[in-house]
């Protein structure tokens, strides 16, 4: 599930195009379909290359999941394109309007929100990638997908987004200063239904995140993924995988964070004298290579080769 924000590896070469009505979605939409081996994207706003463009960042984001776990595709993995909030919402049991995403990982179903027009291309890289996401973890760690923390199959599903979006460091950053970040034991079951919070929770999973595939690798978030599906508690399935406690992990992805902004920090503290120095440096050096040029030109006048 994703927030609704402003927002290749090719897998198979040939997708089919057809029109026919989903027995499981809403018939009251004249599906469109493409599909490529065992994905197919459903929608019914939009001309063919709105299809096309989905069905490639589909494939693109299975290329970027596959960083993270091992891509399973044994079974469809169907992709329906809602072209409004209304008409989403109407397939969906959550009142949070600002859901943009959903998926039903048991059916390897995927729904977004995605009208055609400027924005498309960001949309889908962000929220079909995001969802698919939420179904390779399930198939991946089986029936136990339900008890991963939220934090970190969000976090996980916001990582493969082929296009990051760009307000979740500046939230987080935000979030820090004013010493206002959510701690990650209460973001274990699930995320705050108030929309600013909730953004925050994204923003702050996919940082924690992040900063556990940089110190764990892969192989590192499956196997705290596997932990808590095997059933552990958020501090317990931690513990179980990286050997330190939840707690732990956050205040050294903190200290590390906190770091990177004292970097940026000092350099934009230091950056008018940087430019100074470069005048400095620069300026005489022009005028050197000016001066160079000129003697190489009178040196040269006048010379005739002769044969």
């Amino acid at each position: 599930m994703i927030l609704k924000r402003p927002s290749f590896l090719l897998l198979f070469s040939f997708p089919l195009l057809f029109l026919f009505t989903m027995p499981h979605a809403d018939d009251s939409f004249q599906w469109r379909t493409l599909e490529a081996g065992n994905l197919k994207i459903h929608w019914y706003e939009g001309d063919l290359d709105f299809g096309q463009a989905a069905l490639e960042s589909a494939q693109a984001g299975l290329d970027s999941i596959a960083n993270f776990v091992p891509l399973n595709l044994e079974q469809p993995v169907e992709i329906f394109i809602y072209a409004n909030a209304d008409d989403l919402q109407s397939e969906l049991t959550s009142s949070e309007i600002w859901v943009a995403g959903h998926a039903d990982p048991e059916l390897g179903r995927v729904r977004v929100l995605i009208g055609p027009g400027p924005q498309q291309g960001i949309e889908m890289e962000q929220r079909i990638p995001h969802e698919l996401m939420h179904v390779m973890l399930y198939r991946h760690v089986g029936a136990g997908y339900k008890t991963i923390p939220a934090w970190l199959s969000e976090g996980m599903a916001t990582l493969a987004e082929i296009y990051p979006n760009a307000d979740h460091e500046r939230v987080l950053s935000e979030a820090i200063a004013g010493n206002t970040l959510i701690p990650f034991k209460d973001l274990c079951v699930a995320f705050p239904d108030d929309p600013a919070q909730a953004f925050l929770a994204y923003a702050e999973s996919r940082s924690f995140t992040g900063y556990l595939y940089e110190a764990y690798g892969a192989t590192g978030l499956q196997n705290l993924a596997t932990a808590y599906a095997d059933g552990m508690d958020c501090e317990r399935g931690a513990e179980h995988a990286f050997g330190i406690s939840l707690s732990q992990l956050e205040q050294n992805w903190l200290s590390s964070f906190q770091g990177q902004n004292r970097f940026l920090s000092a350099l934009q503290n230091i950056s008018p004298y940087l430019v100074l120095l470069c005048l400095v440096l620069v300026i005489p050096l022009l005028g050197l290579i000016g001066t160079l040029r000129k003697k190489g030109t009178r040196n040269g006048s006048g010379t005739e080769i002769r044969r």
